[in-house]
């Protein structure tokens, strides 16, 4: 008999979570100041653009984001991403994830992590979880060990995780029609569609549809949020960074460099654009 696999996505899937927050946490870590300040109003200002353009094509929405991570140091991101998962992740886990995954594990299946986080923040979640392989996004490096802000292939996003999954499959010698995988957005319907037993894990509205139409298995470890819901939280989750930057650098009375009233300026303008967003966003209201 061949053996079978189990892919699983990972945030919103077995994490509560996305590729922002993770950026979030390490911008906040640089102890560069100016380049702090940077990294999070960047991040705050364009929080709309990269929601909009993560609905209409993830590969493209990777390529752009990951242009953010661009001076982080890779040694850096190993040691923070393993902070990181002890002080934020491993409390964001779904409860049933783990008992999915042994579930899996007990019926004799391959376990697979597909993700498009990076893999500094990938690698703790799948040892955690017991899963030895995974694939997440690559960042390039320099010879000096900063990030270049490009990616490397394979990019997992898209019809590029089904590609992957096919290519694995074709070498391990799976039986996709008798293995499964996990996800939560329509994003991933290529990687679903592939094999043979796919299940929703709390899908989006695109996914929802297309797994009733298909009658493919629905499972729910996290509430289900609205398209209003979505787009007030990450709003929220980039005025929240901006504001906490602000309170941060007069904490720590940066008052000795000179941009910094600018600096402070920037944020203030940042908050009030984007708490003019939220406010308009309201459930069950369509943002304009």
């Amino acid at each position: 008999m061949r053996k079978t696999a189990a892919f699983y996505d990972m945030d919103g899937t077995l994490i509560e979570g996305n590729v922002s927050d993770h950026y979030i946490y390490f911008a906040f870590q640089d102890p560069d100041l100016a380049n702090r300040a940077k990294r999070i109003l960047e991040l705050a200002v364009k929080a709309p653009y990269f929601w909009a353009l993560d609905r209409i094509d993830r590969h493209t929405f990777n390529e752009v984001f990951y242009r953010c991570y661009e001076g982080l140091s890779e040694d850096r991101l190993i040691v923070l991403g393993e902070e990181m998962f002890e002080k934020v992740l491993k409390q964001k886990l779904y409860p049933a994830a783990r008992a999915l995954v042994d579930a899996d594990r007990a019926l004799g299946r391959e376990l697979v992590l597909l993700t498009g986080a990076v893999e500094a923040v990938a690698r703790p979640v799948a040892r955690h979880l017991g899963i030895e392989t995974f694939v997440a996004t690559k960042l390039e490096f320099a010879q000096n060990s900063l990030a270049t802000g490009r990616i490397l292939p394979p990019i997992m996003a898209g019809p590029e995780k089904s590609q992957f999954v096919r290519r694995y499959a074709e070498k391990h010698d799976i039986d996709l029609e008798n293995s499964v995988a996990y996800a939560d957005d329509a994003a991933d319907l290529p990687l679903l569609s592939c094999v043979g037993r796919p299940v929703a894990v709390n899908p989006d509205l695109r996914l929802a549809t297309t797994a009733r139409s298909h009658r493919w298995n629905v499972i729910h470890l996290a509430p289900e949020p609205s398209l209003a819901t979505s787009v007030q939280r990450g709003a929220r989750n980039a005025a929240d960074a901006a504001r906490s930057f602000f309170e941060r650098a007069r904490a720590e009375g940066e008052a000795r460099w000179e941009e910094r009233d600018q600096v402070m300026d920037r944020a203030k303008r940042a908050l009030g654009m984007l708490g003019k967003m939220v406010r308009g966003a309201r459930p069950g209201e369509t943002p304009k």
